[in-house]
């Protein structure tokens, strides 16, 4: 019978030639994040294209978990406030995500308390829910692709080693508080790769692991200071190529291998960080581009402002609009027709309660 992982507790340690690899890519990863921050802090637009990035976020995490929700449902869902199971995992999720920057923000370090607490509200109503949010897990569980234990790819510790491999990774990550670390010249970049690792090789909870472990990616970055709010995420990469990331964390925990393979998910890490940074900067790039060509378009105060809640909400409502914003009904639905008639947003055929859709901007944030 297939037993649990013996998993091995942090720091991890690589060769002086391992780490000089690793370096050349991260020097090219900062880098294209600093770029990315400096943009988001200097952009018109950043606020709601972080709102944006964030939902987007939230639905490619799910996605990785087996959800088939897509961004536009995502969009509609914030006024219609489904309670499909797909729908309440995605808005959870990005509770979980906001519960974590705000204390990040505060000061508070990424511990234990904060991982359960966001944890709750993951599992908040969510699919096999069993009012175990917050809670490790008390039995044993396994990854693999039946209910079968023998069919297990990978089978974590044992519950009653939670408590010391949750408390030595909060020590990695923080700092311990009595010792010196050994890892305290490795990279920001390259700490955030272990430590979202092994959170999923530990496994610690009965479900949400993966969608925890990947708001752990954000928190962690935002900590080491890589960047300052949560405007960027690995979510969409890690879901275009699922299964080499499944396989790679499997490297990780030494399945098929004589010894942990740190290496090759580093890179892998590291190159999909590079990746997703030069897109997201695209990203606002074209949203930026779209923003201001809009702008030029329309002649009335008004219009602009809703042209500007239409880049935090591109398929909206009258009522949506007027919920954020101090205008009246009467004048948003006058600026409502001005930006359909210059077919900056197209409208459904609904004779009450229209909806507005901006295509453009739903593109530039899945494409």
């Amino acid at each position: 019978m297939k037993q649990p992982y013996n998993l091995p507790l942090l720091p991890v340690s690589f060769t002086p030639e391992t780490e000089l690899s690793f370096y050349k890519k991260v020097v090219e990863a900062t880098s294209k994040l600093e770029k990315l921050k400096q943009k988001m802090n200097d952009s018109l637009v950043s606020e709601s294209f972080m709102a944006l990035l964030t939902l987007q976020e939230s639905v490619q995490s799910t996605r990785i978990e087996g959800t088939q929700v897509t961004f536009s449902e995502m969009l509609e869902d914030e006024m219609d406030q489904g309670m499909d199971w797909e729908k309440i995992e995605v808005r959870n999720y990005r509770r979980a995500l906001q519960i974590g920057v705000e204390a990040i923000n505060t000061g508070y370090p990424v511990s234990e308390r904060l991982l359960r607490r966001m944890h709750s509200e993951l599992m908040a109503e969510a699919r096999g829910s069993k009012g175990d949010g917050g809670e490790y897990r008390k039995v044993q569980n396994f990854i693999g692709p039946s209910k079968d234990i023998k069919d297990a790819s990978y089978i974590p510790p044992e519950p009653q080693y939670l408590g010391e491999y949750m408390s030595n990774l909060e020590h990695f990550i923080n700092g311990h508080p009595y010792k010196q670390q050994s890892n305290g010249d490795l990279h920001g970049l390259i700490k955030t790769a272990i430590v979202h690792a092994q959170f999923e090789s530990i496994h610690p909870f009965l479900d949400g692991n993966g969608r925890l472990g990947r708001i752990l990616i954000v928190l962690h970055m935002m900590k080491e200071n890589l960047i300052d709010s949560p405007s960027f995420f690995l979510s969409e990469e890690l879901e275009k190529e699922r299964f080499r990331y499944y396989a790679l964390l499997n490297g990780v925990r030494g399945v098929g291998e004589k010894t942990p393979n740190w290496e090759n998910w580093i890179h892998f890490f590291l190159d999909a960080t590079i990746r997703m940074a030069e897109k997201q900067y695209n990203k606002l790039d074209q949203a930026e581009d779209l923003y201001h060509e809009g702008l030029q378009k329309l002649s009335s105060g008004s219009s602009k402002h809703v042209w500007g809640m239409v880049m935090k909400f591109p398929i909206t409502s009258v009522k949506q609009v007027e919920h954020h914003s101090d205008l009246a009904a009467s004048t948003i639905r006058k600026a409502f027709r001005e930006l359909t008639d210059k077919q900056m947003v197209f409208s459904d055929d609904r004779q009450r309660n229209k909806r507005f859709f901006q295509y453009d901007l739903i593109r530039i944030m899945t494409d």
